[in-house]
């Protein structure tokens, strides 16, 4: 049986620094992995269950001297966790994938400041 990819959105590769707390009060912090309007792949230590309610606050880096903004919020949960198979020993030992309960129009915009940051030259530019 082939996967079916069920994301409603696009996702785009960025690591950014993140904190969780469950409804339950546990808290942990993690990297995200890829991210988008509508859900998160985040790498945590510990693991996570399926169908866990999650607050996540994304801490979005400043633009040049400027301090890092107010970190941006979201509350989703889990539909899927497992072991981190390119990390098994290391940090972040699982993945969860998190859809959010309102898509976050704001990832735009921190996608696109963050990637336009990052952009180097195209290959054929590059001497």
């Amino acid at each position: 049986m082939a996967l079916v990819d069920q994301r409603g959105a696009p996702r785009t590769r960025l690591w950014l620094p993140i904190r969780l707390r469950t409804d339950a009060g546990e808290t942990a912090q993690g990297v995200t992995y890829d991210v988008s309007e509508t859900g998160v792949l985040i790498l945590v230590r510990a693991a996570i269950a399926v169908e866990t309610r999650v607050t996540l606050s994304f801490e979005v880096p400043g633009e040049g001297s400027q301090p890092a903004g107010q970190p941006l919020e979201s509350k989703g949960h889990v539909v899927h966790a497992e072991p981190n198979a390119a990390d098994p020993s290391g940090l972040w030992r699982h993945r969860a994938g998190i859809v959010l309960d309102e898509p976050m129009g704001e990832f735009r915009t921190v996608v696109e400041r963050l990637m336009g940051a990052a952009v180097y030259p195209p290959a054929s530019s590059r001497r």
